[in-house]
């Protein structure tokens, strides 16, 4: 962390995915090991296959449909995890603080499917919710494709360290199951052809490509200073953050293996950390070959010998590939991880890879966690990396 800037932390955590309405639901369905995969049948792909859906999904609770009605449904998840991160963190925002409050959120393709009635930017949607929120700080949208939920977190944090903002909304929300977004991953051959609830299986031997899942996770960050004062009870610290970006290459990420292990270095070397203190490692796990073969070379680049000995995991296995939320569901599932002490498991991992010589957790495990790591990666380059830490008692 730069010396001087203000302390990050996560005092509030909202999710809406496959595994249910809540962030609570994401998180037992990750201990569990449950695949919350279903066959997908929101339009018709040409194929049998299975995708992460939020089913029979109504839009924001006690948000008035009149609005929801001008949103589209990325917009509308971002928008349903961003209040419950703000519920999770029990703050109040009103005229005399609106100003210190913040909002980004990352997509990767856009808030609206062509013909639909939704705001055409991300922003737009969220930026139009803040009125009823009181947010009055800057309110925007970054696009990094699958990097993109992480770098909205990075950034926002970087706000409240330079004082621009003292508190933020942060996070990703994306909205894939549409046939432009499937028909784009399917003809740069991204997608699995399996039609299994098992289909996702990053860094597995069977593996051979992407499940896609749509979803939304929001961060609550907070100067700690400001946390502490009020009695929030915080997650962990969002202690060091880092973007890159390379070449598209074939598409499949990471595109770049030392760009992308370099993403990670950064965040290490912000948070003052070494590879060795690093207990926990939310891979972005996209499922295809080559982009898990990379993925396992930029974190043997970035960990050494060690990363044998660091326990790996991933949320995609359980929600499938949720492209510009990806990072953030990662995130989240990180703070969870730190707070209460457990390694969730990958959940459809059988038969080890032998190209991908990972340390991967196959069961959930009490351990006492200090630092978690979040990677991911977009199909255009860009490349992603948090660094959470437990959080540690202030000096008496």
């Amino acid at each position: 962390m730069p010396q001087g800037s203000r302390r990050v932390v996560v005092t509030g955590v909202g999710a809406i995915s496959a595994a249910g309405p809540t962030a609570p639901d994401l998180w037992r369905a990750l201990l569990d090991r449950r695949v919350c995969l279903t066959a997908l049948d929101r339009f018709e792909p040409g194929r049998p296959a299975v995708a992460g859906q939020i089913l029979d999904y109504g839009g924001p609770a006690g948000v008035p449909s009149s609005f929801t009605a001008r949103l589209g449904r990325a917009a509308q998840l971002a928008l349903d995890a961003a209040i419950q991160a703000i519920a999770d963190s029990r703050i109040r925002f009103d005229a005399d603080n609106a100003f210190q409050v913040g909002a980004i959120v990352g997509t990767a393709h856009g808030a609206a499917a062509p013909g639909e009635p939704g705001w055409p930017l991300l922003s737009s949607g969220l930026a139009g919710a803040t009125v009823g929120l009181n947010i009055a700080g800057p309110s925007y949208a970054v696009a990094a494709d699958g990097a993109s939920g992480l770098v909205a977190i990075s950034q926002a944090a970087a706000l409240i360290r330079a004082e621009v903002i003292s508190v933020a909304v942060a996070g990703g929300a994306e909205a894939p199951l549409r046939p432009d977004v499937w028909g784009a991953y399917e003809a740069a051959g991204l997608l699995s052809r399996q039609a299994g609830a098992d289909a996702q299986r990053p860094f597995d031997l069977l593996r051979d490509g992407m499940v896609l899942g749509e979803g939304a996770a929001m961060l609550l960050l907070e100067e700690r200073e400001l946390a502490e004062q009020r009695g929030a009870r915080i997650y962990a610290e969002l202690a060091g953050a880092a973007a890159t970006s390379g070449p598209p290459g074939d598409g499949a990420p990471p595109t770049d293996v030392d760009i992308a292990r370099r993403a990670l270095g950064h965040a290490l070397r912000e948070a003052n950390r070494s590879p060795q203190e690093v207990d926990l490692l939310f891979a972005a796990g996209g499922g295809t070959r080559r982009g898990d073969e990379r993925e396992t070379d930029v974190l043997e680049r970035a960990f050494g010998q060690g990363i044998l000995n660091t326990p790996v995991t991933a949320v995609s296995p359980a929600l499938g590939y949720a492209a510009g939320a990806s990072g953030a569901l990662s995130a989240a599932a990180a703070a969870f991880a730190l707070a209460e002490g457990m390694t969730p498991p990958h959940a459809t991992y059988h038969d080890p890879d032998p190209e991908c010589g990972l340390n991967v957790v196959q069961e959930a495990q009490r351990d006492r966690l200090y630092t978690a790591a979040v990677c991911a990666y977009g199909t255009m380059g860009q490349n992603a990396a948090l660094l959470l830490t437990a959080q540690e008692a202030p000096p008496a």
